[in-house]
């Protein structure tokens, strides 16, 4: 593998003898942007799953990488699809780098031509669309006062979709982002609000009344009295600080928390179906620090565990962790079956077992156990969460499985429902142009309005944007939820963008949720409301084409509509560069990739006092071999 460094970004050169776990191994010590050229005989990057580490490494390191492959289709829609930039040449990124369309982290260059061409859009199809917010500034308050906020079957995209004629929407706040291939596919979401400043009593009425100052006298013959007490004050400070300082290092020696070690992940290798769970949350990717080698004749072995109580006992061994440097990585790929572990599993142990012989279970001695994890699954009591859902619960909901989503046998979780079926609206919207344009195919042009109003509104709601009688022309399982809000707050279901906003809320509200996740929750649901205006945009232009005869549908304006909804549907999939700042609106495959780094737990040493970890239920303390309830 060839290297330069010289210049704003780091070149690395795959040739086909390198391999991936160098390439990850050149890339973690990188602090600036990353080009990764790949030969044209390059055996990297060939299936999904291998850009897993890849995606991670980008996380942690929180920089951009770019691809530049100039010899196969394939592997540059793999990249493009697993949210990295594409071009086909350096030429290409350079025209790219010239127009602003790399001015932000993780933007990925999507083209409306050559894959890896720079984007040609006029600039009136970038004008910015006012779009409608999701609740009235009323609804707003009322919902922040009482209850947290409410939330697809894919097929490969077009392929190469031309410019549009007029713009897309933009939503409120800009932000960050991911993407796919050549297209295939609001609510103002926000999250819980801050609670009011407290308010202060001003100090004029918070202190009795002084007298009036007595003018200073100098005092005669009392040096001694007053030297006296002056050093009986000095003593008394110094005793006060000393008892202070004691009391801090006492503190910080009671209440240090556990010393965390590095993080699990788990991660999707897209091999999914529409019929089940399969190829979400099928990964896991573990990466610790500062790991001491393990003791000759000894190794550290890795195992997914079941929830705290659960009876269903689980244990999932991951592999042996070997250790670089005081690193310890290792991606487990999941089984043959890509099954989803998030749904069985939410808790991650680190053993220190004899070498020779792998495990068939982790050691049930304490003293082998070295590294622990797990996901908070302590239920909320309250008002707000009349479920008693938890962090885990949440979670699961967006990634493994929702309950009303299960209800219409639509399994994997909002995550991916959302990212299907916005595809599908990208997938039929986009084709309409050309069959305009070719020979004025209105009856088509209708048929793929009819259908992306079924998954923009959903089943149960679509008749309101149809004329009488209009036939349903789409899977009625795959369109039972809507994607956006079109019957009120209180819509049953909800749609996809409210539902995923709600669980986003309920991980911030729940017991135990990590430090970082307002700003990832903030984030996602930034991209929510791009995505919402977008797509409001789609279902006016596809109501506008219901409404249409077919003269008026022949008309050349017609095109101008066409195209208009091929810009949003495409935005709402891809996102889309604001030309008045340069940054990335983000779209829905950026949310896709961004609620999967959510699956993140934390991992901590097990030290001797450790106590809080629980291994086992509180009813199972007895006979841990014997007992066929014990559940590690």
């Amino acid at each position: 593998m060839k290297r330069s460094d010289n210049g704003d970004f780091c070149i690395l050169y795959v040739e086909a003898g390198d391999d991936r776990a160098t390439l990850i191994q050149a890339i973690s010590v990188q602090k600036k942007p990353v080009v990764i050229m790949l030969a044209e005989q390059s055996r990297v990057f060939q299936r999904p799953e291998d850009f897993a580490d890849l995606k991670h490494i980008r996380r942690q390191l929180d920089i951009s990488i770019v691809f530049v492959i100039p010899g196969s289709e394939r592997q540059a829609q793999l990249a493009s699809r697993n949210g990295f930039p594409v071009y086909v040449s350096m030429d290409a990124l350079a025209s790219a780098l010239a127009v602003g369309q790399m001015a932000r982290q993780r933007v990925l260059a999507r083209t409306t031509g050559p894959l890896g061409s720079p984007a040609a859009a006029p600039a009136e199809y970038l004008t910015p669309k006012k779009t409608v917010p999701l609740f009235t500034p009323e609804e707003e308050v009322t919902r922040r006062t009482t209850a947290p906020l409410r939330a697809p079957a894919s097929a490969a995209p077009p392929s190469q979709p031309r410019p549009a004629r007029r713009s897309g929407s933009l939503v409120s706040q800009p932000l960050r982002k991911d993407s796919p291939t050549p297209p295939p596919p609001p609510s103002t979401l926000r999250t819980a609000p801050l609670p009011p400043p407290k308010r202060t009593v001003p100090l004029s009425n918070a202190l009795p009344p002084q007298p009036p100052a007595q003018p200073r006298q100098r005092p005669r013959g009392h040096f001694p009295v007053a030297l006296a007490l002056l050093l009986a004050i000095a003593l008394t400070i110094a005793g006060i600080g000393s008892l202070l300082m004691l009391s801090h290092r006492l503190s910080n020696t009671t209440t240090a928390g556990p010393v965390i070690a590095g993080h699990v992940t788990y991660l999707s290798s897209g091999q999914i179906s529409e019929s089940s769970s399969q190829g979400i949350s099928d990964e896991v990717l573990i990466d610790l620090r500062n790991v001491p080698a393990p003791v000759p004749g000894k190794s550290y072995y890795a195992w997914l565990l079941s929830d705290n109580n659960s009876s269903d006992t689980r244990t999932i061994l991951l592999g042996a962790l070997k250790v670089n440097n005081g690193n310890a990585h290792l991606l487990y790929p999941g089984d043959a079956q890509h099954t989803n572990l998030l749904l069985t599993t939410s808790r991650f142990l680190v053993t220190e077992e004899n070498a020779q012989v792998t495990p068939i279970a982790p050691s049930p001695d304490e003293s082998a156990w070295r590294y622990y994890g797990e996901f908070p699954q302590i239920p909320i009591n309250s008002p707000d969460n009349p479920k008693h859902y938890s962090y885990l619960d949440h979670l699961r909901h967006l990634l493994a499985s929702d309950p009303t989503l299960d209800e219409l046998e639509l399994p994997g979780g909002l995550n991916t429902w959302l990212y299907r079926n916005t595809g599908k609206v990208l997938e039929w919207t986009g084709s309409t142009r050309d069959a305009w344009q070719d020979n004025q195919d209105i009856e088509f042009v209708r048929r793929q309005a009819i259908r992306s109003l079924d998954y923009l509104d959903g089943i149960s709601y679509v008749q309101q944007d149809l004329p009488p009688d209009t036939p349903l022309l789409v899977n009625e399982r795959l369109a039972g939820i809507g994607l956006v809000q079109v019957n009120g707050p209180d819509q049953d279901p909800p749609d996809y963008l409210d539902h995923i906003a709600s669980h986003l809320n309920g991980l911030l509200l729940a017991a135990g949720s990590p430090s970082g996740l307002r700003q990832d929750a903030s984030n996602i649901i930034t991209a929510l409301n791009n995505v919402r205006g977008w797509l409001t945009q789609v279902r006016m232009d596809a109501r506008q084409i219901m409404k249409m005869s077919d003269a008026r549908l022949r008309q050349p304006s017609t095109l101008s509509l066409l195209n208009d909804m091929i810009v949003n549907a495409t935005n709402a999939y891809v996102g889309q560069v604001d030309p008045a700042t340069g940054q990335m609106l983000e779209g829905v495959n950026w949310i896709h990739n961004q609620m999967q780094f959510l699956a993140s737990m934390n991992v901590t040493v097990i030290t001797g006092g450790s106590s809080h970890i629980q291994m086992i239920s509180n009813d199972r303390h007895t006979g841990l071999w014997e007992d066929k309830r014990y559940a590690i």
